[in-house]
């Protein structure tokens, strides 16, 4: 048994521990931004496949204890780095400061030097030879996370991970190079996670933009992993995650086949999945057709059929669901005034008119809104089915459930 973090945007650690049941996961630890868990590397593996909610895995390969600044580098050199990382590999290293300890140093950026001092130094002292530092690339993406030593008395703890993915796992890989959602993928899918929505009934988006919250849905409904495109590109690139190249996972042939036969079987899941789409299962529409190609883009990057979206272009107050289907579900993402330049008056007015539509239009539905600004959200005439507090970045937001008779 080894020890892992998962990290998570703030306010979806419970989803995630949700999320994380089934994986049996040892010693579960739930904390800001995410829980430590034990087990073995293969499940571990099997989670940063499957995970919908995690922005991270990493797997803890050291720790020390230390007491300032320049003990720091003396401390760190306790990690036998040499049977860790070869002087060919590179590596990068970045910090995270817990909520106790950030007030003690001048800043996260300077004690990333410090590690990566620690590292060249005993590489330098018994290997003759340094590995290299990589920013984009790097094939041991350290973070070290600082925080209060259990031994008291002043002291620090330094604990020292490596990123198994080596890239945020929110990037799906069925989105154009260069586009950025206003929701992240993974909180996207947290948030429906957190809906009543079955996977039997449609989903609607009527503010889809580039249609985050409908891929996300299909993915969950046709059992796609979220790693199911890289996964594809491993076929020919052979090393889609950081962990591939990580001396720990090279040395472990009894991990690699299993590994192999995991990518597998999730490739082939969500193959069948696909097949098995019908008409009309996802519903988008936004009031600009650029963002909607965007979607289809990304609709058939998944392999996803054609036949299951319906799409168009118009205003979300115009929009009603489907006539063949009497009930659904609506998630959306109105905007608030920090992604668009609406004036406040403009928004609070759109608010309100969104609710009346609601309540007018889709009688049946269960509705889901994300929400940012309080004095917007009053607008809505509507009793709350559920208040689900969340960051969108650094944007504190509420995820608003209405049920409409």
């Amino acid at each position: 048994m080894k020890n892992f973090f998962a990290s998570c945007p703030r306010g979806l650690e419970e989803t995630l521990t949700k999320e994380a049941e089934h994986f049996n996961f040892e010693h579960l630890e739930i904390t800001r931004g995410g829980f430590h868990f034990k087990t073995s590397p293969l499940n571990a593996i099997n989670f940063l496949l499957e995970t919908r909610v995690a922005s991270r895995v990493y797997k803890e390969i050291g720790s020390f204890d230390f007491r300032n600044e320049k003990d720091l580098v003396k401390s760190a050199m306790q990690i036998p780095w040499t049977k860790i990382l070869n002087p060919d590999d590179t590596f990068k290293v970045t910090c995270l400061l817990s909520r106790e300890v950030m007030g003690k140093f001048r800043n996260s950026h300077f004690l990333s030097l410090l590690l990566k001092d620690a590292i060249v130094d005993t590489f330098k002292e018994k290997a003759g030879k340094r590995p290299s530092i990589d920013l984009d690339h790097a094939q041991f993406p350290l973070l070290l996370r600082i925080e209060p030593s259990p031994k008291g008395k002043g002291q620090l703890r330094g604990i020292v991970l490596v990123d198994l993915a080596g890239y945020s796992l929110h990037q799906r890989g069925y989105r154009t190079a260069g586009h950025e959602a206003p929701i992240k993928e993974n909180l996207a899918a947290a948030l429906i996670m957190n809906t009543n929505w079955d996977k039997k009934v449609p989903l609607y988006d009527p503010f889809c933009g580039s249609g985050t919250f409908l891929l996300e849905g299909a993915m969950i409904r046709h059992h796609i992993a979220p790693t199911y495109i890289n996964l594809l590109d491993r076929k020919e690139d052979q090393f889609a995650f950081a962990f591939e190249r990580q001396k720990w996972f090279q040395k472990s042939p009894e991990i690699q086949k299993p590994f192999e036969q995991l990518c597998d079987e999730l490739i082939a899941r969500a193959k069948n999945g696909i097949s098995h789409a019908e008409p009309g299962e996802f519903h988008g529409s936004d009031i600009k057709a650029d963002p909607i190609g965007m979607l289809m883009e990304s609709w058939t990057n998944l392999g996803l059929p054609r036949k299951s979206l319906r799409i168009n272009v118009a205003n979300a107050l115009d929009v009603k669901p489907d006539d063949n289907f009497p009930n659904g579900v609506v998630i959306t993402n109105p905007p608030y005034g920090v992604r668009l330049e609406e004036k406040d008056e403009r928004l609070e007015q759109l608010y309100y008119d969104l609710g009346e539509a609601l309540k007018n239009n889709w009688k049946g539905f269960n509705a889901y809104l994300i929400s940012q600004e309080a004095a917007y959200r009053k607008k809505i005439s509507l009793r709350t089915s559920l208040r689900m507090s969340f960051y969108n970045g650094n944007l504190e937001c509420r995820l608003l459930g209405y049920e409409l008779f």
